[in-house]
């Protein structure tokens, strides 16, 4: 950061802009790069991670406002260079606090946390702001070397708390920060239900990560006694029959998981029980079958069960979750039928031989 200066007029303050204001332009995108970098690699799930460098206008005005309560300098502002990290939930927020802490410079005495600021009775714009600079070791990189000494601003907030800070902006930008009293109790009401549901989306979170881990170790001591859901049918099969399915992720299946499962309650199973006990029945029966999907596995378990009961749950009423049918699983289906009984139910619910 350069030296003080005195400066005191506004074509002053402006100049001063025009010539420092380029290196802040590049460390704000930097930050940005290597903080989403560095989260990507600690698996932190973010929303995003905006930059911006403060404009003339802004600065301009930041200076005058300061001035009216204190001397004040362009060299006491921290924020030229900003950068945002946007949260899932609450419990993410404090990892990625300690991320910052542990990769940059962190300037404690500038530093707040506006949400212990506002108090418990209070509800309002929450988020944690960091006042940083990039710190020795990382100063003394190359690719840091430029801007070593400069500060920048860190916010850290959720997406709930991010869109609750984009509506007070746009609001005091519209109205002059000032509302009649009835309408700024409900907006202030707003502020809370905003609140209120980013915390329960971070217990949910954690409640589905222990759903998660009691299934675990229902499957491992073979109690099933599990509704069919997304992560329950997913663990089952990467469980337990990853020699017959090969899947390894939801972003490979050609079915929404959703559509599977709606397959599956029309077929009249609704747990993971009964679910298991009928791929163990048919894979005692035909132990040789692999279908390289999840979708596809779940779907050839069925219709080695029961061909007929199959279409004529599924494909009623112009429903056609699927319209043709693998040479893979053709196969599969002579394991236990004729080719005239394929071919009969095929034709009769126009499903096609790719």
């Amino acid at each position: 950061m350069s030296s003080k200066v005195e400066i005191k007029t506004r074509e002053e303050h402006g100049l001063w802009y025009d010539n420092n204001i380029d290196p802040y332009k590049g460390l704000a995108e930097i930050i940005a790069v290597t903080l989403k970098n560095s989260l990507i690699s600690h698996k932190i799930s973010f929303v995003d991670v905006p930059y911006r460098h403060k404009t003339k206008k802004s600065f301009l005005k930041k200076i005058e406002d300061k001035l009216t309560e204190k001397d004040y300098s362009p060299d006491f502002m921290t924020d030229l260079a900003g950068i945002r990290v946007i949260t899932l939930i609450e419990s993410g927020v404090q990892k990625v606090c300690d991320l910052i802490a542990t990769m940059f410079n962190v300037h404690q005495a500038d530093s707040i946390n506006k949400s212990e600021k506002l108090g418990e009775e209070k509800v309002g714009y929450r988020s944690v702001h960091f006042v940083c600079d990039v710190g020795k070791i990382r100063g003394d990189l190359p690719e840091f070397s430029a801007y070593k000494g400069l500060c920048f601003e860190i916010q850290v907030r959720t997406a709930l708390e991010h869109a609750w800070a984009e509506i007070e902006h746009d609001r005091g930008y519209k109205l002059g920060g000032k509302l009649p009293s009835h309408l700024n109790r409900r907006f202030k009401l707003l502020s809370g239900l905003l609140e209120s549901a980013d915390l329960e989306f971070n217990r949910l979170t954690v409640e589905i990560e222990e759903y998660a881990k009691e299934l675990n170790k229902g499957i491992v001591e073979k109690n099933l006694d599990f509704e069919i859901t997304n992560i329950s049918l997913i663990t089952l099969l990467q469980t337990k029959y990853s020699q017959n399915c090969n899947d390894t992720a939801r972003s490979e299946l050609t079915t929404p998981l959703e559509d599977l499962i709606d397959e599956i309650n029309a077929y009249g199973i609704f747990n993971l029980n009964e679910l298991d006990q009928l791929i163990q029945v048919t894979l005692t029966r035909f132990p040789i079958l692999f279908v390289p999907s999840f979708n596809g596995f779940i779907r050839t378990i069925m219709m080695l069960d029961n061909l007929e009961k199959y279409f004529a749950v599924n494909f009623k009423d112009d429903n056609k979750p699927w319209g043709g049918i693998n040479r893979l699983t053709q196969e599969n289906l002579l394991l236990k039928y004729d080719n005239e009984t394929i071919n009969s139910i095929l034709e009769e619910y126009k499903i096609q031989k790719l």
